[in-house]
């Protein structure tokens, strides 16, 4: 009787380790970079470039100044009250006339890692439109409390301070809020109309290049960096982080919250982005049934403004215009 050669078996054996050990390392790499996302050591510090390196063109990302500074507009320095304490902001009063007195007003809210600048391609024409704009920070922002952990949670929390800052304008007079929220920012508005009492006050959205579902910016970014069983790594990282960081960021989902928004959403993305994917915003889209405008460029992230300009203004001027009076 013939010996059965061990070589398959062994063969197998060999195959099931490097793929555990594969499954493994994908899982271990993207749930690094998780860490790396939602402590923003991916991207500029909130206190933005280094002295001498920011741009001088307050419609740049990473430009630092004030209003006045950047555009000549004058500002009040006011602080929210969020739960873990006060965070400042600017409130750059509406232009002076009737629009302006139609109680309606804007808050902005940046990405991760970013600033309350980020908003200035943004603020000429909410201003134009008549529009106090209130440009806030939040939890672990410069000047704001820190977050629990060191971790931005994408909206999962930082709704909170989005209230907070809803109130202050609802105590100011404004009860019908014009919310712009930029990648992160619009992962905030997100959850924030998912999950607050006050986001009734909420009359339009602006939401340029929105990370509303976490888990699919995470395999965009994979996808992106060509690792191998990206795709498995994810899906593994996703409860691996809430085991080791107690936050479960697979709830960090609002598509569904922005779809079934009743009032006009205008929808911002650039077709390279290599942060956020435009399949977020065309998922909106999809499930959308209400007033919806979408501007698409071929930019990268947030810098649609930058790639067209002049259809950049006209959309968005439009899309105000278009409110109720």
């Amino acid at each position: 009787m013939t010996a059965r050669s061990p070589w398959p078996l062994r063969l197998l054996v060999g195959a099931l380790v490097l793929a555990g050990l594969s499954v493994l390392g994908s899982t271990w790499f993207a749930h690094r970079l998780m860490v790396s996302v939602l402590t923003a050591t991916a991207f500029a510090s909130a206190e933005g470039p280094a002295p001498g390196n920011a741009p001088s063109d307050p419609l740049a990302i990473g430009y630092r100044g004030t209003p006045e500074q950047a555009f000549g507009l004058a500002f009040e320095e006011v602080s929210v009250a969020t739960p873990l304490g006060p965070a400042p902001a600017w409130l750059v009063p509406a232009k002076p006339g009737p629009v302006g007195e139609s109680g309606r007003a804007a808050i902005y809210l940046h990405g991760i890692g970013g600033a309350r600048e980020d908003g200035y391609p943004y603020l000429p024409a909410l201003h134009e439109a008549g529009l106090p704009v209130l440009m806030m920070t939040y939890r672990h922002d410069a000047g704001a409390p820190p977050a629990p952990g060191g971790l931005r949670q994408m909206g999962l929390t930082e709704w909170e301070d989005l209230e907070a800052a809803v109130a202050l304008m609802q105590a100011r007079g404004h009860d019908r809020i014009v919310l712009v929220g930029a990648s992160m920012g619009g992962g905030i508005v997100g959850q924030f109309l998912a999950r607050s009492p006050r986001a009734t006050a909420v009359e339009a959205l602006v939401l340029d290049a929105p990370a509303l579902d976490f888990p699919m910016v995470m395999r965009h970014v994979t996808d992106r960096l060509g690792l191998p069983l990206r795709s498995i790594g994810v899906r593994l990282a996703v409860p691996a982080f809430a085991i080791s960081h107690g936050v479960n960021m697979a709830e960090a989902r609002s598509i569904a919250a922005v779809a079934a928004f009743d009032g006009p959403v205008l929808l911002i993305h650039g077709a390279a982005d290599r942060v956020v994917p435009d399949r977020i915003s065309l998922a909106v889209l999809a499930a959308r049934q209400g007033q919806t405008t979408v501007l698409r460029t071929s930019a990268d992230h947030l810098q649609s403004h930058r790639t067209a300009p002049e259809k950049f203004d006209r959309v968005l001027r439009d899309f105000l215009a278009s409110l109720p009076r």
